[in-house]
């Protein structure tokens, strides 16, 4: 019995969102949120600072030029030298201009770190998707599937892996070249990515193989999946195929054995894949002879 929940509609409808990826960059924002709060902290002192100088230095000038609204109506004298008040209303002057520059230095500072930040972002999400097929790269592949293995082996729940391999693909850049190869991997990428919920993840394993890694998915729903993709694909060879080189998807599937390892987990899928493969590759030769024949 499987634990997959499937959709109550066919593949091709739901939208295929990918949250997983973003939340890598979650460790990188609260760093950046840490710093920036700390900045904020001291950005707050410095404006208490300013308004506290810009307060007494106008209590001082009231004073000195209005006294009668401070003081009335009792009568304060201070004997003070010109050159010491000079001095002193200078210094008071200086340093806040050297405030006012501190704040604003540090609004610079807030503003570079945040276009770091962005950079930052842009940079990891950049290398987080294949630019043919917008699926995830193979540099992500052992960190979800690890991530997905402690999940599965903690909740005692089933966790799937299905390689494919597109069928004739050398084919298609030997005759019409790399242009056209990458449409058909953006064609089948797109199938792959409708035939599965959102919570599953995608990934370009190499060329044209896809590792599909399916949590929460035991044998049954994986052969609903498997199923799906090979009518999606199917259909697309009949309504929308771009070469006269036959296109289909040799899959391995395989269920995740507590203990092993990513890589174990790759292997036997991979294995299985390269199992079908060799039992396909004649089917699709003799039906290629049989339509150049026809």
């Amino acid at each position: 019995m499987s634990l997959r929940v499937d959709w109550p509609y066919p593949c091709g409808l739901r939208g295929h969102m990918r949250t997983e990826g973003e939340s890598n960059l979650a460790p990188t924002r609260q760093r950046l949120e840490t710093k920036l709060s700390k900045v904020e902290s001291e950005s707050i002192g410095l404006r208490f600072l300013i308004v506290f100088v810009a307060a007494g230095l106008g209590a001082g000038i009231v004073s000195l030029f209005l006294p009668q609204w401070l003081w009335h109506p009792a009568v304060v004298e201070i004997r003070i030298p010109p050159q010491i008040l000079f001095v002193t209303m200078l210094v008071v002057l200086i340093l806040s201009v050297y405030l006012v520059r501190s704040e604003s230095e540090l609004r610079k500072l807030r503003v570079l770190t945040l276009q770091q930040a962005l950079a930052v972002q842009s940079d990891r999400s950049s290398g987080m998707y294949d630019s043919v097929t917008n699926v995830f790269t193979r540099a992500l592949l052992h960190e979800l599937l690890q991530r997905e293995i402690a999940r599965a082996e903690r909740n005692g729940r089933p966790l799937a892996l299905i390689m494919c391999d597109v069928n004739n693909f050398k084919q298609v850049n030997d005759r019409y070249g790399h242009l056209m190869g990458d449409e058909v991997l953006g064609q089948v990428a797109s199938i792959l990515k409708e035939c599965v919920r959102g919570s599953d993840h995608v990934v370009r394993y190499g060329g044209d193989e896809f590792l599909l890694i399916l949590p929460e998915t035991g044998h049954e729903g994986s052969r609903v999946v498997r199923e799906r993709i090979n009518e999606r694909v199917a259909e697309w060879e009949r309504t929308h195929r771009v070469t006269d080189v036959p296109i289909s998807v040799s899959m391995g599937m395989y269920l995740h054995v507590t203990g092993q390892t990513p890589e174990q987990d790759i292997a036997e899928a991979d294995a299985r894949m390269y199992l079908e493969k060799q039992t396909v590759a004649p089917r699709n030769l003799t039906a290629d002879v049989a339509r150049r024949e026809n």
